[in-house]
C-alpha cells in the first residue's frame, strides 16, 4: 500500500522521546526531560498580544506564498544586518519553522544523482530531507576532531558528484560554534566546485562568551549567490510551537520555494507572521538577552555536574543548550541483569529505571553518545543528572 520510499523512513527520534516523556508524566512519573529541543519558557507578552491582535483584527485570510509584505521586509532587514550585504524583499521567505525551510530548500536545489556533504554528528532531519529530494547524504565524520570540520577530509570526499553541503552552527546535537576560519576554508572549497550551501543557523542568538557565531556570507560575500541562510524564532524567541521560520537565498531560489509551499501549505499561519514581525521588534532584544543568560546558568550546572559522572567524555559546547557525552564506556555493563547492548538501549533503560528522557546518538549518526538539553529547570538538571550519576555507579 504504501510507496517504495517509505521503507527508508521512521519518525523523527527527538519528537518520540519528547511524547514518550510527556507520556510517563501524564501517568503521574516525575520524568525528567533531557530530550526537549526547546526552551521551557514562555513566548514573550509582546508576541502573543501581537498574535491576539491579529486574530481580533480579523487577520485570518490567505497571505502571499511567503509571508506577507511587511514581514518579509524584516526578515530582509534582519540578514541584511546579520551579513553586512543587503538583502530585498524577494530574497527571503518566511516558513513553517525552520524544518520547513530546510525541506524547501533541498528539494528545489537537490535532485536525483547528486551527493550532499553533511558533517556528522548532525541533526536527525538533515539527511532524511536529502533523500526526500532523491538526492545522497555523504556524512563527514567530526568525532575526531572534538566535532569541528576537518578541511583536509572534507577536501577528500567531495566527487564530481557533489552538489552541496549543509552546514549548521551553532550545533545540533553537539553544541560546538564552527569557527570563522573553518567557514572561509568552506566558503572557499564551496567556489572552487561549484557547490551551493544550506546555512542552518537557527541558534546563532544562542551562543557563549568568548565564543562568537559566524555567518559565511558575511566572512565571504561571494557565497550569497550560492548559499541559503535558514533561520527560525523557536528558540531564541521561545516560538517553538508556534512554527516561525525564515530562509534568505538568490532571487531565482527562493521563487522556486514560493512555488513549491505554493502546492504544499499555501502560506505560513497569518497570525503567526503578524506574531513575528512583534518578535523582530528591538523590546524582544531583552527578552532574548535573558533566555541566553539563563542558558548560560544551566550550561555551568550541567557542565558541573556531568563533570562528576566518571566515564562520560563531553565536548564543552559553545552555543546551542546540548551536551552530546560519549557513552561508549557503560556498554556491555549491566543493571540488574539488563546489559547496556547498545546507546539505544541506554536510553531505554534510562526512561525505564532513571526516569530520564534523553535522546540516543544513534538518531544523529553517532552511536557512542547522547543528547541531553539543559534547557530546562536548574533544579530539573540537578534532579535529572544526579539520577543519571546514579545509574551509572549502579552498573556492574
Amino acid at each position: 500500500m504504501l510507496a517504495e520510499r517509505m521503507k527508508n523512513f521512521s519518525g523523527s527520534q527527538t519528537s518520540g522521546m519528547r511524547n514518550r516523556a510527556r507520556k510517563l508524566r501524564a501517568e503521574g512519573i516525575h520524568v525528567v526531560n533531557f530530550a526537549a529541543g526547546e526552551l521551557d519558557q514562555d513566548t514573550s507578552s509582546s508576541i502573543k498580544a501581537a498574535a491576539r491582535k491579529a486574530i481580533d483584527s480579523g487577520r485570518t485570510q490567505y497571505t502571499d506564498t511567503l509571508g506577507i509584505a511587511e514581514l518579509r521586509e524584516r526578515v530582509a532587514q534582519k540578514v541584511s544586518q546579520k551579513t553586512g550585504i543587503i538583502y530585498a524583499a524577494d530574497e527571503v521567505g518566511f516558513t513553517a519553522g525552520a524544518k520547513q525551510a530546510l525541506f524547501n530548500a533541498n528539494f528545489v536545489l537537490f535532485q536525483p544523482g547528486d551527493e550532499v556533504i553533511i558533517p556528522s554528528p548532525y541533526w536527525v532531519t538533515l539527511p532524511e530531507q536529502v533523500r526526500l529530494a532523491g538526492a545522497t547524504p555523504i556524512a563527514l565524520p567530526t568525532g575526531q576532531n572534538g566535532f569541528q570540520i576537518n578541511i583536509d577530509e572534507l577536501t577528500r570526499i567531495i566527487t564530481p558528484k557533489t552538489r552541496g553541503i549543509i552546514l549548521n552552527t551553532p550545533h545540533n546535537p553537539t553544541g560546538v560554534v564552527y569557527p570563522a576560519d573553518t567557514l572561509e576554508k568552506i566558503a572557499h572549497l564551496a567556489l572552487k566546485h561549484d557547490l551551493v550551501c544550506i546555512f542552518d543557523e537557527c541558534y546563532d542568538e544562542l551562543v557563549y562568551a568568548p565564543a562568537a557565531h559566524h555567518n559565511i556570507v558575511k566572512l565571504v560575500p561571494e557565497m550569497k549567490a550560492r548559499t541559503i541562510l535558514v533561520g527560525s524564532l523557536s528558540k531564541s524567541y521561545c516560538m517553538a510551537g508556534w512554527r516561525a521560520g525564515f530562509l534568505a537565498g538568490p532571487q531565482k531560489v527562493i521563487k522556486a520555494i514560493a512555488n513549491l509551499q505554493s502546492h504544499i501549505a499555501s502560506n505560513p499561519c497569518n497570525i503567526v507572521q503578524y506574531a513575528a514581525l512583534a518578535a523582530f521588534e528591538s523590546e524582544n532584544d531583552a527578552f532574548v538577552a535573558g533566555n541566553r543568560k539563563q542558558l548560560t546558568i544551566q550550561r555551568t550546572t550541567a557542565l558541573q555536574l556531568i563533570d562528576k559522572i566518571p566515564g562520560l567524555p563531553c565536548v564543552v559546547p559553545d552555543g546551542a543548550f546540548y551536551l552530546f557525552p560519549d557513552v561508549s564506556s557503560l556498554f556491555n555493563k549491566s543493571f540488574k541483569d539488563q546489559r547496556v547492548e547498545n546507546v539505544d538501549r541506554l536510553a531505554e533503560m534510562l526512561l525505564e529505571h532513571a526516569h530520564i528522557a534523553i535522546v540516543p546518538g544513534s538518531a544523529f549518526g553517532a552511536d557512542n553518545h547522547i543528547r541531553i538539553s539543559y534547557a530546562i529547570p536548574n533544579e530539573e538538571i540537578v534532579a535529572g543528572l544526579t539520577r543519571l550519576g546514579q545509574f551509572v555507579q549502579s552498573l556492574s
